[in-house]
């Protein structure tokens, strides 16, 4: 799914009243946000929201195939992006590369008791683009340095 191609899937008169517990908690104390250096895997995606086009970064740390650190950076640090990174960065650590390509757009937003408006969706393709280039990396680790940022 090419989600840059799908920037009107975002619903934001479904969640834009929608302030769970949860993510209040999140957009007053977000987690793990930070443009992490010396990553194994980096995600970028862009969408348009709204008016803006905004960008994420996601960025993992992995040994062995078990992700040790994820953080996530927006250009745009709104609400939404915090709760959505910081549960997402909380979902993957510890698990191994296998588990998190099992996670749903969906399942996201149900840790945030949200409905899927696409910030899901968003968030999941950009962690796949971080594994994807952690795969890239592993298989030719020369790359990485010729990546700019």
């Amino acid at each position: 799914m090419g989600f840059e191609n799908k920037s009107h899937l975002f619903r934001l008169e479904e969640v834009k009243e929608v302030h769970t517990e949860r993510v209040l908690e999140y957009i007053n104390n977000p987690r793990n946000l930070e443009y992490m250096r010396n990553y194994d895997g980096k995600g970028e995606k862009s969408a348009k929201i709204g008016k803006q086009i905004v960008t994420l970064w996601i960025f993992l740390k992995i040994r062995g195939d078990v992700i040790q650190r994820a953080s996530y950076f927006s250009d745009s640090l709104g609400g939404l992006i915090h709760a959505y990174g910081s549960i997402l960065t909380e979902m993957v650590k510890g698990k191994t590369v296998r588990e998190i390509l099992s996670i749903r757009p969906e399942d996201i937003s149900a840790s945030l008791n949200l409905p899927e408006t696409g910030f899901g969706a968003w968030f999941k393709t950009t962690l796949i683009e971080a594994i994807n280039s952690y795969l890239a990396y592993k298989s030719a680790p020369w790359r990485k340095m010729y990546e700019r940022w």
